[in-house]
């Protein structure tokens, strides 16, 4: 199991032509004395290897990670806005959503880790398992001419209001705790809900998008 020490973990950046502070927080990582950086999921509004439009849109974000990339030990876990990654970082250590939780030792605890989008009903596996389809992406690449179908998506998704309390969070976390109760770990961490809280042994991290917050492996321990 890979021990993992000096870390950062940011996730929920959602990073589009209105929310560019991911450009900035990058450039700040390739000085920052961790050694190994978790993307925790929506990284990206939207990023997949198969739609032309979006892998232009995000190009600098792209370049800085894969700057990143080259002196960081960069864990991606692929989340339900950016999926089919592997090509687009190479030297990314991409973990896909049925790979997940990633499972490692932050210092001397044994820790679970995922984008938060597991563990979910069926109708929702089979939407993901659809929309992370390769062969579905190459056909709506062929049909968005001129961007046609991924300028709807986006400004869809910049419309959309992802920045949510729960009410009710504890009882939350309780669940989610007992769906990774099988992988018998000290620490639980998603992403994906953007709360930025933490419940016992489970944390929630904070959506980048809503708080502008990332943490690190002292602010977990």
């Amino acid at each position: 199991m890979t021990k993992i020490q000096k870390t950062i973990f940011i996730g929920d950046t959602h990073y589009n032509s209105d929310r560019t502070h991911l450009v900035s927080v990058l450039e700040t990582f390739m000085n920052h004395e961790a050694q190994t950086i978790f993307l925790c999921g929506d990284i990206f509004d939207f990023l997949s290897e198969d739609i032309e439009y979006f892998k232009l849109q995000n190009q600098e974000p792209i370049r800085l990670i894969n700057k990143l990339s080259k002196t960081k030990n960069i864990i991606y876990l692929e989340g339900n806005h950016d999926f089919n990654l592997r090509d687009i970082f190479p030297k990314c250590e991409v973990i896909s959503r049925e790979n997940q939780p990633y499972i490692f030792n932050l210092k001397t605890k044994t820790t679970a880790i995922s984008h938060g989008d597991i563990g979910t009903p069926a109708l929702y596996n089979i939407y993901t398992y659809i929309i992370r389809s390769r062969a579905m992406g190459k056909l709506l690449n062929i049909l968005d001419i001129g961007g046609i179908i991924s300028k709807i998506v986006q400004r869809n998704l910049q419309a959309k209001l992802i920045c949510k309390q729960m009410k009710e969070f504890d009882n939350f976390a309780i669940k989610r705790l007992l769906f990774y109760k099988k992988h018998k770990v000290d620490i639980v961490i998603e992403a994906h809900y953007h709360q930025g809280k933490r419940y016992r042994n489970y944390i929630n991290l904070p959506g980048f998008a809503c708080d502008k917050t990332y943490l690190t492996q002292d602010d977990l321990l």
